[in-house]
């Protein structure tokens, strides 16, 4: 399941940015799943995760709805795609918190809303053990 470019339909990225903005002053994550095929993930799935930690800089995936979006995935035949959370007055910008608690490596991208301003700002990355390099992805 190796991929180079995240394609992301543009209803399921409202939804993400939804549920940034819903989830305020609290940062929100999520899963995006889908498939891959010729170097391309193609996402299909939101799947909401409860933020365990209810905090406005830091987020941990609630250990239910993780194990429920996993069964889900299974299920479906789908792959893990992107991690998904908010900055909710920060730039979409991974953290040194973002990059030390990845334990994705860099199998997945990283889909961060930034809602600094207002206005949501999306970006995506690749984080690595020592840091993060934006990800080709685009929303269609």
């Amino acid at each position: 399941m190796t991929f180079t470019r995240l394609v992301v339909p543009a209803a399921l990225l409202d939804r993400v940015v939804a549920r940034a903005r819903a989830e305020l002053p609290n940062e929100c994550c999520g899963l995006l799943a889908g498939v891959v095929a010729g170097g391309v993930g193609s996402a299909t799935e939101w799947l909401p995760v409860t933020n365990a930690l209810h905090s406005p800089t830091e987020y941990e995936t609630d250990a239910r709805d993780l194990l429920a979006a996993f069964r889900r995935m299974r299920d479906d035949g789908l792959d893990l795609l992107a991690v998904c959370h908010s900055h909710p007055t920060s730039d979409p910008v991974p953290s040194r918190r973002d990059v030390e608690r990845n334990t994705y490596g860099e199998a997945v991208v990283h889909v961060i809303v930034g809602l600094a301003g207002g206005g949501p700002a999306v970006r995506a990355w690749w984080l690595t053990e020592a840091g993060y390099r934006e990800a080709e992805w685009v929303a269609v």
